[in-house]
């Protein structure tokens, strides 16, 4: 492992200026700052947005535009003009939701400032680019990974200011963009740095004596709760598996929304052993406990209406003396059997067991679980969205407006009735995977979990996210290592949740 004091050490040093951050308020434009301007092309005349630019403030910056003979392919310009510094941007033309494209040019912004001496930058609304959007754009795209280098050599603006945006609602942004920035760090952290045992040290250091109650349990009180399902991925590693669970008090403590995540800090595949080409990314299986906590670090900052649990399984899949074997069959802790097929399916196994706790300790009215699952969902879905699937339609209905309203691209996938009995097991219960003939593989890994959760009242979607979590190519997202995909979408669905 690290060598390290704590965790803290190698948290990005963006982290770290958003825990400083004081985002002002402004009244008119800059003077000792860039402000941010967007420009598109309408009728093959450049177009300037900017909430604040007078008739003939935008005529003298086009003017110095036209000068430079600049285009949009060009993408940014920095401009002195009457007085004043001008940051013009090329806004996004994908045609997808308003938040992502706003966010999406906060992002670009904050990569033009990174090479630009003066990075102290004020915002207002550009055209229908909201400043809200485009603040937590900003913020989260001054992220440059560097975390886990000797030196860190990054600069960061020492003034953000804002032209016409609620306090309250600045706030919350820069809450947002902490906890986005805090999970593309775990997704990113190397599996000798983010292991089991880390994922639980966090979760104590960072959330114990704030609003939320914890509940961390391990390989021994696993076994003692029957959870076979669970601990069979954990078998083939020395360390440690653990189960975390927060609890954090909504202002009405009627309601309860559960987000559970899938944690596997590394995944080789177990006896099922992947590839080479690859594995060094396979840290990344624990997007989905990434975006819980993410979630849960929002949550303690921002009150939920709700109450809101978010629980996670963190484990190794590896191979070793104890490691599950195919074939193996294994108790879950809902007193189900499970036979195992294929090791490399281990996520919905360790969802499993979380989902089974979750529901009977908390009682939620609403279970969203969040996973890399499985790769299938790529090849339906790209990049680009994530693949949803639910009990009832009534929370893919409400999933997808929640999808609309934070800009997170979702996708229902059906559970078709033809493959439900493929969850069957002549020797088990039920089996790991569907038979080789039937693919499906991302309504199959739904079909499996949902046997954990349809004989309770609680609404349940399943989010696919391992086209999304890494590598991620839909717009306001980071393209390169973890996208930090999900958080917005579990944050929605916890303070838009109502039945």
């Amino acid at each position: 492992m690290l060598v390290y004091s704590s965790w803290k050490d190698y948290l990005p040093k963006s982290y770290q200026w958003l825990q400083q951050l004081q985002v002002e308020e402004a009244r008119e434009l800059a003077a000792d700052a860039w402000n941010l301007v967007a420009v598109r092309s309408e009728n093959e005349q450049l177009v300037l947005a900017h909430s604040k630019l007078t008739e003939v403030l935008s005529k003298n910056l086009l003017a110095a535009l036209e000068e430079r003979a600049w285009t949009l392919g060009e993408k940014q310009a920095r401009l002195v003009v009457d007085g004043k510094k001008f940051l013009v941007l090329a806004q996004s033309t994908v045609k997808t939701n308003q938040a992502q494209v706003a966010r999406q040019f906060g992002m670009d912004a904050a990569q033009a400032l990174s090479k630009a001496k003066l990075k102290d930058v004020q915002l207002a609304a550009c055209g229908e680019l909201a400043l809200a959007d485009i603040l937590e754009g900003l913020l989260v795209g001054f992220e440059d990974g560097q975390a886990f280098k000797s030196k860190d050599t990054s600069e960061l603006p020492k003034r953000v200011a804002v032209l016409g945006l609620d306090k309250a609602e600045t706030q919350r942004r820069v809450e947002l963009a902490k906890a986005l920035v805090f999970t593309k760090w775990l997704q990113d952290a190397p599996a000798n740095f983010i292991f089991p045992q880390q994922f639980a040290t966090i979760a104590q250091e960072l959330f114990t004596n704030k609003v939320a109650e914890l509940v961390v349990l391990g390989r021994e009180e696993m076994t003692a709760l029957g959870m076979g399902s669970f601990l069979s991925v954990a078998h083939g590693a020395e360390s440690d598996p653990k189960l975390v669970a927060l609890k954090i008090k909504g202002k009405n403590p009627a309601k309860t929304v559960a987000l559970v995540g899938k944690g596997v800090t590394f995944d080789a595949g177990g006896i099922n052993i992947k590839p080479s080409a690859g594995l060094e990314e396979m840290k990344f299986d624990m997007s989905g406990a990434a975006a819980v906590l993410g979630a849960a670090h929002y949550f303690t900052a921002v009150p939920p209406p709700v109450n809101v649990i978010c629980a996670l399984g963190a484990v190794e899949n590896l191979l070793g003396p104890q490691a599950t074997k195919p074939g193996d069959v294994v108790k879950a802790y809902n007193g189900k059997t499970i036979e195992i097929l294929n090791t490399d399916a281990e996520g919905r196994l360790v969802l499993a067991d979380v989902l089974s706790y979750v529901i009977e300790k908390f009682n939620p009215d609403l279970v969203v679980d969040i996973a890399t699952l499985t790769g299938a969902v790529i090849f339906g879905l790209g990049h680009a969205g994530a693949g949803v699937m639910v009990k009832d339609q009534k929370t893919a209905d409400f999933l997808k407006h929640v999808s609309e309203r934070v800009g997170e691209p979702m996708w229902q996938l059906p559970l078709w009735p033809e493959l439900e009995s493929e969850v069957n097991s002549q020797l088990a219960d039920y089996k790991n995977i569907a038979s080789p003939s039937v693919k499906a593989g991302p309504i199959m890994g739904a079909y499996f979990l949902r046997e954990f959760v349809k004989d309770h009242r609680c609404e349940w979607a399943h989010v696919d996210i391992a086209g999304t979590a890494w590598s991620c190519s839909a717009t306001g997202y980071a393209t390169k290592g973890g996208s930090a995909y999900g958080v917005r979408a579990l944050i929605g669905a916890a303070e838009l949740f109502q039945s």
